[in-house]
């Protein structure tokens, strides 16, 4: 591809792993989105992170692996943050209407806002703190078990 290609679709080169770095969200507010009605908010919330994080197939595991790297490298390039930051904020923006749904039609807004900000930051907080370590996509440090703890804590 040539450079004046690239930057016709991407404004920076940190820009090109945004579509990596969304997939994960895109793929949870899907399993979320599936949740029949009456399952409880809260449980339908941890069942479709659990799911969206869990690395079944060796697909999802180089997908967590490369997300790993991309969240280390992070750690030290601002733009590169800043695409993560702009992810899950376009994130939590797409998993309002879907809270909105599972809470049914009475639910507060503000309070729809906030399990939507708070979801999201559940995932990112879990997919960092496991970006940290060295630990597998499926042990007991694995950002399925994480985010448990972040979306319960």
């Amino acid at each position: 591809m040539a450079l004046r290609t690239f930057y016709r679709y991407f404004r920076s080169k940190q820009d090109a792993v945004g579509p990596l770095l969304s997939s994960g969200g895109d793929r949870w507010r899907a399993l979320l989105a599936e949740a029949g009605p009456g399952t409880g908010l809260a449980q339908a919330l941890e069942s479709a992170a659990v799911a969206s994080l869990s690395a079944p197939d060796d697909a999802a595991h180089e997908g967590m692996r490369w997300t790993r790297g991309l969240l280390r490298a992070a750690q030290h390039d601002p733009a590169l943050r800043a695409v993560w930051y702009r992810v899950n904020q376009e994130s939590e923006e797409k998993l309002q209407p879907v809270v909105a749904r599972l809470a049914g039609p009475d639910a507060d807004p503000l309070e729809v806002r906030l399990v939507a900000a708070a979801a999201t930051d559940a995932i990112r907080v879990a997919l960092e703190t496991w970006a940290t370590t060295d630990a597998e996509a499926v042990d007991e440090d694995s950002p399925a078990r994480l985010v448990v703890r972040c979306l319960r804590n």
